[in-house]
């Protein structure tokens, strides 16, 4: 299992080889995920506390409650590459 660090980054790198029309929508969604997750539980963002500790559907389901109210299509898409790249 990679840690949060080494699959964010192969989730950037991944994103960023599409031709996509706004790439940022997502890397802006990857930003907000992580400032939450900082403020919330920072130790989730060390090592591979977050794929550890939670499934990619418990980590939906957390991120929605500390978030109070429902995921955008862009934030989903963010969480399935980072759990997608953490194995």
């Amino acid at each position: 299992m990679k840690t949060y660090n080494d699959a964010k980054k192969a989730y950037v790198k991944d994103h960023l080889s599409k031709d996509l029309r706004a790439p940022q929508i997502r890397l802006n969604a990857l930003e907000r995920i992580e400032s939450t997750v900082q403020k919330f539980d920072k130790e989730l963002l060390s090592g591979s506390n977050l794929f550890i500790k939670y499934s990619k559907m418990e980590f939906s389901e957390k991120y929605e409650l500390w978030k109070g109210y429902s995921l955008n299509g862009a934030e989903k898409s963010v969480i399935v590459g980072l759990f997608k790249f953490s194995v």
